[in-house]
C-alpha cells in the first residue's frame, strides 16, 4: 500500500479496488507521459481511506478551530476524551498524505481513536500542502500551530508538560523537520513516527519525486529543514518510537533516523511490522491490517 509515494509495482500490494482503479489511472497518466496532477494522488489517498468504511470511535467532544498564520487561517481540530474539567496529555498529530494530501476529515478515524485510547486531547492540523503551497509553507503551518498550542493549552485543560508529538509518512518528516528547527526549545515528552521520511535528496523519477518536486518547488534538499536525515545534532530529542514495515519502500528512512538518534544517546525503539507495506491509509483509517502499529503506538504513550 503506498501513502508518501505511489510506485507502479506497489499495485500488486493495494488492499482497496478502489486504491487500484485511482492507481491504474495515475500510472497511465504516467505511460502517457502525462504526469498526475496533485489532485489525482489525492483522490487516490482519500478514496482508499473512505472505501473501507471503518465507522469512527465515539469522543466526548470535538472542536473546530482556526489559527491565523500571518496571511490566512490554518484550520485546527482538537478532539476531547472526555468534558472534565482536568489536565489532559497532548498529542499533536500531522498527518501524512504524500506530503500533497491528506486532510482533518482522512484521519479523523485516529485522531479519535488516540485521544479515547490515550485520555489525550489530539490536536489534528490541515497545514498547507503544494504544489499550491509548497515548502516552506507547510512546516511554517505546523510550527504556528505548536506556538498557538503553547500559548492557548492551558484555556482548553491541555498539559503543555506532556505533549507527544505523532506523525506518519509525510507528516513524519514535517515533524523531524520541526523538531530540528525547534532544537530542543519546546520539551517534547515524545515523538512517535509513523513510516517516516527523513531524507528527501534522491527522490527518483517516480511519484515519489513528483511529490517531492512539487514540496520543494526548486529549493535545494541538501537543507537539515528538508532532509533531518542531515541535522548536525539530535541530542536534544526527546524518547522516541518508530514504526517502519518490512516492505515499505520508506523502511530505510525510518532505520537511519533511529541509528541517528541511538548513536546521539537519544531513547529510541525501531518496531519492524513483518510482511507489511506502507501503512498510509490503514494507519488514517484504524484498519484491523494497522493494529499492531496502533497497539504500539497507544502503549509508547501510555508509558
Amino acid at each position: 500500500m503506498v501513502y508518501f509515494f505511489i510506485l507502479p509495482k506497489s499495485i500488486i500490494n493495494m488492499k482497496s479496488t478502489l486504491t487500484i482503479i485511482l492507481l491504474f489511472i495515475i500510472n497511465s497518466a504516467f505511460s502517457q507521459n502525462q504526469a498526475p496532477t496533485a489532485q489525482d494522488i489525492r483522490g487516490a489517498i482519500e478514496g482508499e481511506i473512505y472505501s473501507f468504511k471503518i465507522p469512527p470511535v465515539e469522543v466526548s467532544r470535538i472542536e473546530n478551530r482556526a489559527v491565523w498564520n500571518g496571511s490566512d487561517s490554518i484550520k485546527v481540530r482538537l478532539y476531547f476524551p472526555d468534558n472534565k474539567k482536568t489536565s489532559h496529555p497532548i498529542i499533536y498529530q500531522i498527518h501524512g498524505g504524500a506530503l500533497v494530501a491528506g486532510n482533518l476529515n482522512t484521519h479523523d478515524n485516529i485522531c479519535r481513536l488516540m485521544a479515547m485510547k490515550t485520555a489525550s486531547i489530539v490536536v489534528a492540523v490541515d497545514y498547507r500542502k503544494p504544489p499550491e503551497s509548497p515548502y516552506p509553507a507547510s512546516l511554517n503551518d505546523c510550527i504556528t500551530v505548536l506556538n498557538w498550542i503553547q500559548k492557548t493549552a492551558p484555556s482548553w485543560h491541555g498539559d503543555l508538560n506532556n505533549l507527544t508529538l505523532l506523525g506518519d509518512s509525510g507528516g513524519g518528516l514535517l515533524i523531524t523537520s520541526l523538531t530540528v528547527k525547534e532544537k530542543g526549545k519546546f520539551p517534547f515528552k515524545k515523538i512517535v513516527l509513523i513510516n517516516p521520511a527523513v531524507d528527501l535528496r534522491t527522490p527518483g523519477d517516480d511519484m515519489y519525486g513528483l511529490v517531492t518536486q512539487m514540496y520543494l518547488n526548486g529549493k535545494s534538499a541538501n537543507d537539515s529543514l528538508v532532509s533531518p536525515i542531515l541535522a548536525s545534532d539530535v541530542s536534544f530529542m526527546p524518547p522516541t518510537l518508530i514504526i517502519t514495515c518490512e516492505k515499505d519502500i520508506l523502511k530505510p528512512h525510518g532505520v537511519a533516523w533511529h541509528d541517528k538518534l541511538q548513536h546521539a544517546n537519544v531513547s529510541v525503539k525501531l518496531v519492524d511490522i513483518k510482511n507489511e507495506d506502507h501503512l498510509g491509509g490503514l494507519w488514517a483509517a484504524c484498519h484491523p491490517k494497522a493494529k499492531q502499529a496502533i497497539d504500539e503506538v497507544i502503549k509508547f504513550i501510555l508509558l
